[in-house]
């Protein structure tokens, strides 16, 4: 098979093979391929220039997106599978990503927790990274690095603020502040700590 043509748009190049279109690729990916117009090609070539032309459209896709958005690496794949590029494609842009720190998952972990960790207690921030994509080795090491004293005193700003409108009167009262409390985030032991702190009044 013969590369009948070979025009260059832009920083692409759109390649016929004996006579009828093939793709358009960019250049540099026609260039280190020695590629040009009146070059024997096969399947075979041809499949690893598409290969080689697919990694480098979703390279530049992914680092233009990560310069917009802060992403796990899982969410960076869906995004390139919304894309269409297949499975090898995606491993091996997101491999080349991780090794040049582009994506990182425990940063982007302590980010967030950094962020909503005084609004929000564990249970909440898990389920919010597990969300995002964050494998649950990375979340349990970023979760262990939040004090517990730091973790009361969330929970105590965000408990104070609930009661500036509520009461802690009756037994439906209680239940509602548990049910405020566990939805952000706190466990039992902080939720119940923090409603005898109001019911009673603060420690010494």
């Amino acid at each position: 098979m013969l590369i009948t043509e070979f025009n260059v748009v832009g920083q692409n190049v759109r390649i016929s093979v004996d006579g009828g279109f093939w793709d358009e690729i960019p250049y540099l990916i026609a260039f280190d391929f020695r590629l040009n117009k009146g070059s024997e090609v096969d399947d075979s070539l041809l499949v690893n220039v598409k290969q080689k032309a697919d990694e480098k459209n979703a390279f530049d896709y992914a680092v233009k997106y990560l310069s917009r958005y802060s992403v796990t690496a899982k969410r960076l794949k869906q995004k390139l599978y919304e894309k269409e590029y297949n499975k090898s494609v995606v491993e091996n842009v997101a491999a080349k990503l991780l090794d040049l720190k582009y994506l990182d998952d425990y940063a982007f972990a302590e980010n967030l927790v950094a962020s909503k960790s005084k609004k929000l207690g564990k249970r909440r921030l898990k389920s919010e990274l597990l969300n995002k994509g964050v494998g649950s080795d990375i979340i349990d090491e970023v979760l262990e690095t939040l004090d517990n004293d730091d973790m009361f005193y969330t929970a105590m700003t965000v408990a104070e603020k609930w009661y500036r409108s509520h009461e802690l009167a009756t037994i439906q009262d209680s239940q509602k502040f548990f049910r405020f409390m566990a939805y952000r985030g706190f466990d039992y032991d902080l939720i119940n700590r923090c409603r005898e702190v109001l019911k009673f009044g603060k420690d010494d």
